[in-house]
């Protein structure tokens, strides 16, 4: 049995309780409706009033949700059932037995992905936000597992990564755990019914080098959103001095899902604020930070012509060590740091990163070649320039401080213009590497300019370049969702057929620029008139379509008659005279016997040809006779 199986037959990874449990087990039943889930959401006043503050937050509808039964229709059951165990989890696991385990930073951060998850899917168009939301609450609930059922190993795990930051926290965890926090966290999350789209890129995110998913495909879209709502959160938590260059990549990653950067600081204050007011209803602890403005005012990089060094000085010899310094420190700027022994140098070095280190080949506790041979395995260590010193020139201890890494080799008492001289690699390399650095991150400019244009473009792909509405295909691509989210939640789904009426004698009598004119006052009508939450699109010609979420059929011929009064009330100006624009709109509603979403469209032409033989500038519903009817009114010039 392996570990997993172990954990998972255990019981000691996190789980729901209370009321989430039992809307936990009430989805998991065929015959549950969301009457019986929303009555069980009400026992509970906490979880309530979250549902109801989170619907409002994810809603663009201007009338505020004020009701659990609302709030749970319109979050469907599948996002109810994982709000209220993210919530649960949050309620249960303030704290726990892992000692270095910072629970109330944890869940800090986790809030902070959340929110920032669901404002980017305001802006990038993937996934419902009350789900995005969850994935952020729970895209690192791996780490909050390992921490309940192994508190003593994790504890250790944590305390070995913070001693050597060198080491990767999943090798750690694999190699002392024999299972990471990643794979945990999405075996924990599918078994909670989070769907496959979330955890595949939740599967990836964290590694930064991961390209798998198709640019333009949803999962990548996912993926580089939780990598930015990451970013942000360490951002938020982390260290003042660590800020401004998290900030700067933020920014950079940013561009990669077409986010200009002149709107980055208003997203980035506003996502803040949110978390500082969910921080407050939750009692999670936030941070104080200043404007993202300032957080992005940091200093220049250096040039290669100051040839700056920071140095570390490793001799367990006093005299030698200060000796070094000196003639280091002497006419330079060099930043020189000291260490008596090999594990100090060590330590230093992931600490300050340094360009040189010049260390003894006897030192204390870990000589000159373990050192070198410890820095030469992590990724940080194989970039720094070493040089190893003896108090004698033995060829067998030259060959093994060239076997062990080192790049240079010297004698203990060598003079100021020897180390000078020795130095000048070390700034080459140093040279070398700022170049490769600025030539890396052009590479990755162009990469970002290259993905904001494949968006563009396949933006592009799905707007009517005359009206600026989405297009035919973007229209079946919205229904198609549109339809999922109505079987979900059970609720009514509507269309409007809207066709231009005597469009062809327009085109006829005044030519294809007034005809174009009218398509975008048309155009224009629709889309002013329209309820925030529907989706106007152009699907061909004069043709329009209406898409009317969580709409029955009342509703939505209410509206349809209020879209043809708006377009019968303007005026187009030809010449010194003007003409009206009318409209025939046709409605239907998904019923039982509804097939797909062609059969909904369908349902909608039907009842738009029934207007047109009733006279035409009317609204007619399927399977009923036209609601309003009135004389064709086209003003000629």
């Amino acid at each position: 049995m392996t570990q997993l199986d172990q954990l998972k037959l255990s019981g000691q990874l996190p789980s729901p309780r209370g009321v989430a449990l039992a809307v936990l087990e009430l989805s998991r039943r065929d015959n549950a409706t969301l009457g019986e889930i929303a009555r069980v959401v009400q026992t509970d006043p906490a979880l309530s009033g979250r549902l109801i503050k989170l619907a409002n937050t994810a809603s663009h509808i201007a009338r505020p949700v004020v009701s659990v039964q609302e709030a749970v229709v319109r979050q469907g059951m599948s996002t109810v059932r994982q709000l209220a165990l993210g919530f649960s989890l949050l309620d249960q696991y303030r704290n726990g037995a892992c000692a270095a385990f910072d629970y109330q930073e944890y869940w800090s951060h986790s809030l902070l992905m959340a929110l920032s998850l669901q404002a980017l899917g305001a802006r990038v168009h993937v996934a419902a936000a009350d789900e995005l939301f969850i994935c952020g609450l729970l895209a690192q609930v791996g780490r909050l597992a390992l921490a309940t059922a192994y508190p003593a190993e994790y504890d250790a795990v944590l305390r070995a990564h913070r001693t050597d930051p060198s080491q990767s926290p999943i090798t750690l965890e694999r190699s002392r755990l024999e299972i990471d926090h990643i794979e945990l966290g999405i075996v924990m999350m599918t078994d909670w019914g989070m769907p496959r789209v979330f955890t595949i890129p939740l599967a990836h995110y964290q590694d930064p080098e991961y390209t798998g998913f198709p640019h333009d495909s949803r999962a990548n879209s996912l993926m580089l959103m939780l990598r930015l709502s990451h970013r942000l959160a360490d951002l938020a938590l982390g260290s003042t001095d660590g800020r401004t260059q998290l900030a700067r990549e933020w920014m950079t990653l940013a561009t990669e899902l077409d986010l200009p950067q002149e709107s980055a600081g208003g997203f980035i204050d506003e996502v803040i604020a949110q978390w500082h007011d969910w921080g407050a209803l939750l009692k999670i602890p936030t941070s104080v930070l200043p404007p993202f403005a300032e957080i992005t005012h940091g200093g220049a990089a250096v040039s290669d012509d100051e040839a700056t060094l920071r140095i570390i000085v490793a001799d367990g010899n006093a005299f030698t060590r200060r000796k070094i310094m000196a003639l280091l420190v002497e006419d330079s700027g060099h930043v020189v740091y000291p260490a008596d022994n090999g594990n100090t140098a060590l330590a230093l070095a992931m600490e300050v990163l340094p360009h040189v280190i010049i260390a003894h080949i006897n030192l204390p506790r870990l000589d000159g070649l373990e050192l070198c041979q410890a820095l030469r395995a992590t990724d940080e260590g194989r970039r720094m320039h070493i040089l190893l010193m003896s108090d004698e020139h033995a060829e067998d201890q030259l060959a093994r401080a060239y076997e062990a890494g080192a790049d240079g080799y010297a004698h203990s008492t060598l003079s100021a213009k020897s180390l000078r001289t020795r130095l000048c690699a070390a700034q080459r390399l140093l040279q070398l590497q700022n170049a490769w650095e600025r030539d890396r991150a052009q590479l990755r400019q162009i990469a970002a300019e290259l993905a904001v244009a494949n968006r563009r473009l396949a933006n592009a792909a799905l707007t009517d370049s005359l009206t600026g509405l989405p297009n035919r295909r973007s229209a079946m691509d919205q229904l198609e969702q549109a339809w999922s989210a109505a079987s979900r939640a059970e609720a009514p789904l509507a269309v409007m057929a809207v066709d231009i009426d005597h469009f062809k004698h327009i085109n006829d009598t005044y030519g294809h620029a007034l005809g174009d004119k009218v398509l975008r006052e048309a155009a224009s009508a629709l889309r002013a008139s329209s309820r925030r939450e529907d989706s106007v699109c152009r699907i061909g010609g004069e043709e329009f379509l209406v898409i009317c979420p969580n709409t029955d059929l009342a509703a939505a011929a209410q509206s349809a008659e209020r879209l043809r009064a708006a377009l019968g009330a303007r005026r187009i100006s030809v010449g010194q005279a003007e003409c009206t624009i009318t409209a025939s709109i046709g409605v239907a509603i998904r019923e039982d016997d509804t097939a797909d979403i062609d059969g909904l469209v369908s349902a909608a032409d039907q009842a738009l040809y029934a207007a047109k033989e009733a006279g035409r500038n009317q609204v007619c519903t399927q399977r009923r006779r036209p609601a309003a009817a009135a004389t064709p009114q086209y003003g000629n010039p």
